[in-house]
């Protein structure tokens, strides 16, 4: 059985597991990475989606896919999903992912808080990642959690998309 984080209880949100792919056997972890591969490719320009293949699943030592469901019934529907990088004491979060009919409900808050309190407990010092300055509610969400901008670079993304580099000292 996978490692799980049960949000429920404690000010959680009942029903809503996190858990890691890469302690899914092959075929589980294909099934959640065809299901993250799917909404990728509705929420995020081609030139941005990120490719969930099998690769990720394989033991990547630094790279971990997150992914949280909520249960219903006898069936549990995908949510949300994470994706970083460990580079020593700094974590890069690529991908932040929360499925449309879910948003503003304390998902992605969910999510970043079982990151933070994970790489707090494996050492880590910062998280560091990169936000579209037009995606004012992710910004919102990483400003409200503690992340601080520390870096603008214009056309970061595209021509006139703006890019913000944002740090969160997991120390403070």
């Amino acid at each position: 059985m996978a490692p799980q984080y049960e949000t429920g209880g404690m000010g959680g949100m009942p029903g809503l597991t996190i858990s890691d792919i890469h302690s899914l056997k092959r075929n589980e972890a294909l099934e959640i990475l065809a299901q993250i591969s799917r909404v990728e490719k509705k929420t995020f320009p081609t030139n941005e989606a990120f490719p969930f293949g099998e690769d990720l699943w394989r033991k990547k030592p630094n790279t971990r896919v997150l992914y949280a469901i909520r249960a219903k019934g006898s069936q549990s529907d995908l949510i949300a999903y994470a994706v970083y990088v460990r580079q020593k004491g700094i974590a890069l979060l690529h991908k932040v992912c929360v499925t449309e009919p879910n948003r503003r409900q304390g998902v992605g808050q969910e999510v970043l808080s079982y990151i933070q309190q994970r790489l707090r407990k494996e050492g880590c010092q910062y998280i560091q990642l990169w936000v579209d300055q037009a995606r004012e509610p992710a910004r919102a969400l990483y400003l409200r959690i503690g992340f601080e901008e520390r870096e603008v670079i214009p056309d970061y993304y595209a021509p006139g998309r703006t890019g913000i580099k944002m740090v969160l000292d997991l120390q403070a």
